[in-house]
């Protein structure tokens, strides 16, 4: 049955064209695929060093020199309050909370900064995440919690997890060596509110954080005295290891203000000329993220979250030229694959993460990480500008504050000193 289509096969120019081609491989053809050698992996739960856990403070977590560190996850709980007839009702946290409990996070060597991550870039990252792991982080940070009062009797307490995915986590080749480094610390400044919470009627039940409440917990390898020393003699052997990796950048904030004139409620747009941010950065970029959200701050425990916003055209100019130019439709397709097609990264019916959009310069990574596939210097670039539009609902006679944030992944080389392991940024454009 099978030799009429191998003779027909033996017979087509062009299948004789590809099987004589170097690049053919015989998948049966048995061989070991690649191998990593075994080590010891374990969760650590580390406490803060110094500061207070309070609002617009900051805290320090020292790492331990334990080995390699794999993963870094950020977790605190926050408390119902008994008061304002917390124990009498059903208790609620909005989705997004987090947003108003975290400012920034950043990455230490010795008592330098090496790497941040904002509000503003975790939500870009989570909005590039695929649907498996975004529903991964939905679950654990981003989503709405719900306690009854049965429920609170036995623990009043809800738990939040914030992967801290810094650019060196993101593969597995450039995970920090915590056992060489110098000291590495992580340092967390709290936003400006932790008692969002809610009843059942939408009344404040205030929540709030304590200081045992907030830790890490690290995922650290390592390996035994032989791989180990092959680690040393390899990445260590010149003055300085050079490795390169990713990290965010934010354009300043630009706010603008929306007003409605009419006697009801209606959708006002920021104008036929959109709301300029001006590029002030001069990396290498390799995406653009871009989010819209309302600015006020929340005025009590009831108040929402202010989430991303859905935005109907992004531009972007430079040096005289259009660079893009791309609708709300269009850019769903901006996720673009090496396949030729394009992503819905996220939850299809997570609106606040779909509201974020992104520009790549190169193609989507998939969920194993991909190829460095593109970039762009804003080196040489001539005033450079992202051009925002959006609309949104506006209350009768009354006027809307929003603030527009362009987020750029950027390509980084970091080097290691061999001879002290501290770790520099070394270039970035």
């Amino acid at each position: 049955m099978t030799s009429i289509i191998n003779n027909s096969n033996a017979n087509s120019a062009l299948i004789n064209t590809i099987n004589a081609s170097e690049s053919k491989m015989n998948p049966n053809v048995y061989s070991t695929k690649r191998i990593y050698p075994a080590a010891a992996t374990t969760y650590v739960k580390t406490s803060k060093t110094n500061g207070a856990v309070a609002t617009n403070q900051v805290i320090t977590f020292d790492l331990m020199k334990y080995g390699i560190c794999q993963q870094l996850l950020f977790c605190y709980k926050k408390t119902y309050s008994a008061a304002s007839g917390g124990n009498a009702a059903n208790g609620k946290i909005y989705r997004y909370d987090w947003i108003d409990v975290i400012d920034r996070i950043e990455l230490l060597s010795s008592s330098k900064v090496i790497d941040t991550l904002t509000k503003y870039d975790l939500i870009a990252h989570f909005s590039n995440l695929d649907a498996a792991q975004y529903n991964l982080v939905n679950k654990g940070l981003l989503g709405e919690r719900t306690k009854s009062v049965a429920q609170k009797a036995i623990n009043a307490k809800d738990s939040f997890v914030v992967p801290l995915v810094f650019g060196f986590f993101k593969d597995i080749n450039t995970n920090l060596n915590l056992q060489f480094n110098e000291p590495m610390s992580v340092r967390v400044r709290f936003g400006s509110r932790f008692d969002g919470g809610v009843t059942d009627a939408g009344a404040a039940q205030a929540t709030s954080i304590s200081d045992t409440d907030v830790y890490l917990k690290v995922r650290y390898k390592a390996y035994n005295e032989a791989d180990f020393s092959e680690i040393l003699a390899q990445n260590y052997n010149e003055p300085e290891l050079s490795v390169m990796s990713s990290g965010f950048y934010d354009e300043n904030i630009v706010n603008i203000t929306l007003e409605n004139t009419d006697a009801s409620d209606k959708q006002v747009s920021n104008g036929e000329n959109g709301t300029p941010v001006e590029l002030k950065n001069t990396d290498c970029v390799n995406d653009f993220y871009v989010i819209v959200r309302r600015s006020e701050p929340p005025t009590d425990a009831a108040t929402k979250p202010n989430l991303p916003l859905p935005i109907s055209r992004v531009v972007m100019t430079a040096s005289g030229q259009e660079i893009f130019d791309l609708e709300a439709e269009e850019l769903l397709y901006s996720k673009l694959c090496e396949n030729g097609n394009s992503i819905l990264a996220a939850d299809e019916t997570a609106d606040d993460a779909q509201n974020v959009v992104k520009i790549q310069t190169g193609l989507w990574e998939y969920s194993g990480g991909g190829t460095q596939s593109n970039t762009l210097s804003l080196r040489e670039l001539n005033n450079p500008i992202i051009r925002v539009y959006f609309n949104d609902s506006v209350t009768a006679n009354s006027t809307q504050t929003y603030e527009v944030v362009v987020v750029e992944d950027t390509v980084k080389i970091y080097s290691t000193t061999s001879s002290t392991g501290r770790v520099q940024t070394s270039l970035t454009n």
